[in-house]
């Protein structure tokens, strides 16, 4: 007996055997354990969708979902059309009706997607990221809800926790993305760093000053900050803008302009891109020692009747309000719109964030010519005045006429 186990376990074929055996053992493990995890999956989904259950539709829908054999592709469609016309609501009490009768795991991963970006439209954040939470849960390599879950949270002012879904995000990215994405992890630093409650406002100045200069795409956010907490490091960063832009132009495109010349186009176009912001200065708070050398920046303030040295300003704007302060009674001001880069759209306060099209980056300042509200105010009580007094002589004449 012992001699024929032995001649087994010299054979060649029993070694293959138990070795085939324990690859099919090891087979059917891991499939019972996909198996297992996949239900559980679809089990936490089916949960999660019943935690949003909600039967108030109309009579209409309910009765659809219960003849047609396949609503889920119609009613979506639906549900999309009342979120384009605003009704988000209803949108989402459609989502919640076909959640509750769908059974497919996948039908019910793409409703649970469509109803957290509406839920996030809506305005419902905490909703939107705990559905889009679950669908990484169960499916990580999701890159829209990806995307959709960092701006849940760089809405919900939670910077850091956005950061983190910024690195899933860029490794799932193509090359090609790599800038941009570089260009949001720079914004999201900044914000982590003004919001933060245990750096000190030098440590904060500090940092912010090294991300604008490393980066070069958060001048307007970083000079914002810097002009509310720091008027010292503020004006230093102007002028550090105004000589060495950050805005750069290759010089092939006109060889015609010499490299200074090209220079002065920078500085300009530079320090003409936080104009709103050094226009709100008032004349007590502005160094004019410091920035006497600077034209572009001086010319700012000759246009605000600041700095009367009858020098013209290269900017037809604000040429055109230094004329009328050193010229005329009329005064005339400056108002500030944000263009969107990608989307052309225009929005009366800065984002970083296009509130359209949702790209991100610096917006182009546009800036135009208005008359003053104090020549409007000035103008209507000249005009009540001149309306009184044709009353009153009318009154004196009739009242003479009289006797």
């Amino acid at each position: 007996m012992f001699e024929q186990v032995m001649y087994f376990y010299h054979d060649p074929l029993f070694g293959a055997s138990i070795l085939l055996g324990i690859v099919a053992i090891l087979i059917f493990a891991d499939w019972g354990r996909n198996k297992y995890k996949a239900k559980k999956k679809e089990m936490a989904l089916q949960d999660f969708a019943k935690s949003y259950s909600d039967g108030s539709l109309s009579d209409e829908i309910i009765d659809f979902l219960s003849i047609s054999k396949n609503p889920t592709p119609s009613l979506m469609l639906l549900a999309k059309t009342y979120s384009l016309a605003g009704d988000r609501g209803y949108a989402i009490k459609i989502y919640l009706g076909i959640l509750e009768k769908t059974t497919n795991t996948q039908e019910k991963l793409i409703i649970l997607e469509s109803l957290g970006i509406t839920y996030f439209e809506a305005g419902f954040l905490q909703r939107a990221k705990e559905i889009f939470l679950e669908i990484i849960k169960a499916y990580p390599r999701n890159r829209q809800v990806l995307d959709y879950l960092m701006r849940v949270y760089e809405n919900m002012g939670e910077y850091e926790e956005a950061l983190d879904a910024l690195e899933s995000i860029e490794e799932l990215s193509q090359p090609k993305q790599r800038a941009s994405i570089e260009q949001m992890r720079s914004y999201l630093h900044f914000m982590v760093l003004k919001n933060s409650n245990f750096l000190s406002l030098e440590k904060k100045r500090k940092e912010i000053i090294s991300l604008m200069r490393y980066c070069g795409k958060i001048n307007r956010l970083a000079l914002e900050y810097l002009s509310v907490y720091d008027r010292e490091a503020f004006w230093i960063e102007v002028l550090e803008l105004g000589t060495q832009s950050s805005i750069k132009h290759d010089l092939s495109a006109n060889p015609a302009l010499t490299k200074n010349e090209q220079n002065s186009i920078d500085s300009n176009e530079a320090i003409l891109q936080v104009l709103d912001i050094l226009w709100r200065f008032g004349r007590e708070e502005i160094p004019f020692e410091k920035l006497k050398n600077h034209k572009s920046i001086m010319d700012i303030f000759r246009a605000k009747g600041y700095v009367k040295d009858n020098q013209e300003c290269e900017v037809f704007e604000l040429e055109a309000l230094r004329i009328l302060h050193a010229h005329s009674t009329q005064r005339g001001e400056l108002t500030f719109e944000y263009r969107c880069n990608h989307c052309k759209n225009i929005f009366p306060f800065d984002s970083y964030r296009c509130a359209v099209c949702a790209s991100i980056g610096q917006m182009d300042l546009v800036f135009r010519v208005v008359e003053s509200r104090q020549s409007q105010f000035a103008s209507s009580i000249d005009s009540m005045q001149n309306s009184a007094f044709i009353n009153s002589a009318k009154q004196f004449a009739s009242n003479f006429s009289a006797t």
